[in-house]
């Protein structure tokens, strides 16, 4: 497996205002200025995570995974043609755009866009969070992770990130959102020690997103977030909760985006050599109630 970890998300928005008013004021990202007209978000040394860029539809873009150097890059991108995916590569604008050295692009059999890219660019500044967040968890493990729609195809998008890709299923979850429903399929997967950077769910996603999570150094961030989306008003989308599969405590809360956010601590960090996959029918330990 060539891929290490998400890098980045890129999110079309309708109102970068309201991106970075929610970014800086209750996520605690930092904003990197630049004059491209794009909004950059920090939560590491990198020069973003995500990039938000002016769109007139609201919603995820694409979901940026990285690769460990040019010949990884090269190897990847020659090992999905040859599986016959069908590939877009990145021009020199878009490099630039992504702060990457080069990437290419590639859909999933759900409709979900990605992107291969090696040597991110930046000028390494230290991060310091507006608002006193103390650092966010991101050193081998990338962002955080991206939950995607997989409505119709799931079967097939499950062996394509497993057979095709490379990336491990970690866990299994089945369960009825709502009471009476027939339970619908979660599952997720892993390319590093992170319990998963990527699930697919079997339900449909206008925004082309379910949630991304980031995950604080902090526990007492967690707390102090949840202040923050009290006072600005976010919508709640679930309470704060511990999760089954990787054990992070966490909240959920609707972004400018259409696509919920977790804002977590404690996920598990995995030694895969001896894990067992699992399914379970309970998301939680506690908590996590439908809003709030």
């Amino acid at each position: 497996m060539y891929i290490r970890e998400l890098g980045y998300v890129l999110v079309g928005s309708s109102d970068l205002g309201q991106w970075r008013q929610f970014a800086t004021e209750v996520l605690g990202l930092m904003v990197a200025e630049t004059t491209d007209g794009n909004l950059h978000l920090k939560m590491d040394g990198r020069q973003f995570r995500f990039l938000v860029m002016p769109k007139e539809m609201d919603g995820l873009i694409a979901s940026g995974w990285e690769v460990q150097d040019q010949p990884a890059f090269r190897a990847m991108r020659a090992y999905l043609a040859d599986k016959g995916v069908a590939l877009t590569d990145g021009d020199e604008d878009g490099a630039k755009l992504r702060h990457v050295q080069e990437y290419f692009a590639f859909t999933d059999p759900a409709g979900n866009v990605h992107e291969v890219y090696w040597g991110p660019i930046s000028d390494f500044a230290r991060f310091h969070s507006p608002i006193g967040v103390a650092g966010f968890v991101t050193e081998g493990m990338g962002l955080g992770h991206v939950v995607l729609p997989a409505f119709e195809t799931f079967d097939d998008t499950h062996a394509f990130w497993t057979e095709t890709v490379g990336f491990g299923l970690s866990d299994i979850l089945k369960i009825s959102m709502v009471p009476g429903m027939p339970p619908m399929r979660i599952q997720f997967y892993h390319c590093n020690p992170r319990q998963h950077s990527l699930a697919l769910a079997e339900m449909p996603s206008p925004s082309g997103c379910i949630h991304v999570m980031i995950e604080v150094e902090d526990f007492d961030d967690v707390g102090k977030a949840l202040d923050r989306v009290s006072s600005h008003q976010v919508p709640v989308v679930m309470g704060l909760g511990k999760h089954v599969n990787d054990e992070m405590i966490s909240f959920y809360i609707m972004t400018p985006g259409g696509f919920a956010l977790e804002y977590g601590w404690g996920g598990l960090v995995k030694d895969w050599t001896h894990h067992q996959v699992f399914e379970t029918t309970a998301t939680s330990h506690w908590g996590h109630r439908l809003g709030g």
